[in-house]
């Protein structure tokens, strides 16, 4: 379904770090030279694929990711740089049936994908700014705001705000049907690092295009175990579903501590998800951070 798509082969490591000069070796050079030799092509989007390395890392100090060092390596063209990445090859391919499925079903013959287009009635905001830590707990709230401003009925949109966190799962949202958007603190509250795959929080009904933001520092870390990561947000039994029925179609994260100002802007983000952007321009415009990792099909909207 990606017919005359521009595709590059580049050689590179294949662990989730690679060094600066690795980095630049391997992706960036081929890429700048893909541009040379083809002068009339500045694509808006790139999309990096299963093994392709999302962190930049020495021994002593931490770069930033992989798409962002990209992005930002020809001075005047700075594409969306987006990964399809999880945790297995079968959980990536699982994610391009999601597209196929979405586009077939939903959105027949475009080229961006829009589920909602099509009648799937993906229609409901989850966000939970429940947390216990840091009473700071206005960005879920922000994110409230910004998707009734841009059309979203009140009925359709659920927040929660309590601090401290009351200590168990009474205070979140835990259930959800219909979701197109969520928001939540994950580790950061009685929902626990592995809230996406062990029962915490289930959704129902059109919940298979959605996307996802968690106000956690290391969610776009393959290997952190003490937070929620985009390793189990898309896993197959992730928020309740099987055979990967509730996985969401877009996120933003982390790749390592983002530091001041912190993890993604979630009113832009959601905001501009409701007003019918694409992923790509959602998850970069939100962008706050150079640890920063989009992952999920930039073309693909509500």
């Amino acid at each position: 379904m990606i017919a005359g798509v521009n595709v590059l082969g580049v050689a590179c490591d294949t662990n989730e770090t690679t060094t600066m000069s690795n980095c630049d070796a391997q992706i960036v050079a081929p890429v700048l030279n893909w541009l040379t030799n083809n002068p009339t092509k500045h694509p808006e989007y790139i999309v990096m694929f299963f093994d392709m390395p999302t962190r930049i890392q020495s021994d002593t100090f931490q770069y930033g990711s992989v798409s962002y060092h990209l992005q930002q390596s020809y001075p005047s063209w700075h594409p969306f740089v987006n990964y399809i990445n999880a945790g297995t090859l079968t959980d990536c391919e699982a994610y391009v049936d999601k597209l196929a499925n979405i586009g077939t079903n939903f959105s027949s013959g475009k080229l961006i994908i829009s589920a909602s287009a099509g009648g799937y009635s993906n229609t409901n905001y989850y966000f939970d700014d429940t947390e216990c830590c840091y009473n700071d707990n206005a960005i879920g709230g922000a994110a409230a705001q910004a998707v009734i401003q841009d059309g979203v009925s009140s009925n359709s949109v659920v927040y929660t705000n309590v601090y401290p966190d009351c200590g168990s799962l009474a205070c979140h949202i835990t259930t959800g049907t219909n979701v197109a958007g969520y928001l939540s603190w994950g580790a950061h509250s009685s929902l626990t690092a592995d809230y996406a795959t062990n029962g915490y929080v289930q959704w129902s009904g059109n919940s298979s295009w959605w996307i996802i933001e968690t106000i956690e520092s290391w969610n776009g870390d393959r290997y952190e175990t003490d937070q929620g990561n985009f390793i189990k947000w898309f896993s197959s039994n992730a928020f309740g579903g099987t055979n990967y029925s509730n996985t969401p179609v877009g996120a933003v994260s982390n790749v390592e501590e983002p530091y001041e100002p912190g993890p993604s802007y979630g009113a832009i983000y959601f905001g501009l998800w409701a007003s019918g952007k694409d992923a790509g321009i959602c998850a970069w415009n939100a962008r706050n951070t150079p640890y920063f990792q989009a992952v999920g099909d930039p073309l693909v909207t509500k």
